[in-house]
């Protein structure tokens, strides 16, 4: 059986680079390192799930959360929204635009693959 896809859109190269290691083994990681690329990636490799940081270069998070669920060919595609920001607006406005899940950094990497596992199950 294939790997189930995942695209991890984070800025610091140190974050996605310890994400694909953590998810690289069960899934199938790609990388975008801001948000214009990443919806780029998306329509390109059509992930089954979206590691998105909300605070991203050139578009933040939730502007391409919007932009998954606005368009038809990706808005069915799971989006697990990690973020330092742990106020509840920020949660609120997440669902709002269509967040599947939240992971709140710092994490432990069994919490995201425990994430990743649950929303793709």
């Amino acid at each position: 059986m294939a790997k189930k896809r995942v695209l991890i859109i984070e800025d610091e190269v140190n974050i996605a680079t310890a994400q694909k290691m953590i998810l690289g083994d069960e899934f199938d990681v790609s990388v975008a390192y801001d948000g214009e690329s990443g919806l780029d990636k998306l329509r390109e490799i059509m992930p089954d799930l979206v590691v998105l940081d909300l605070m991203l270069p050139n578009r933040g998070g939730y502007d391409v959360c919007f932009s998954m669920r606005q368009d038809d060919a990706l808005k069915d595609v799971k989006v697990l929204m990690v973020t330092a920001l742990t106020q509840n607006i920020d949660k609120d406005k997440g669902v709002m635009v269509g967040t599947d899940a939240y992971l709140t950094k710092p994490f432990e990497p069994e919490q995201l693959l425990c994430a990743v596992r649950n929303l793709l199950s």
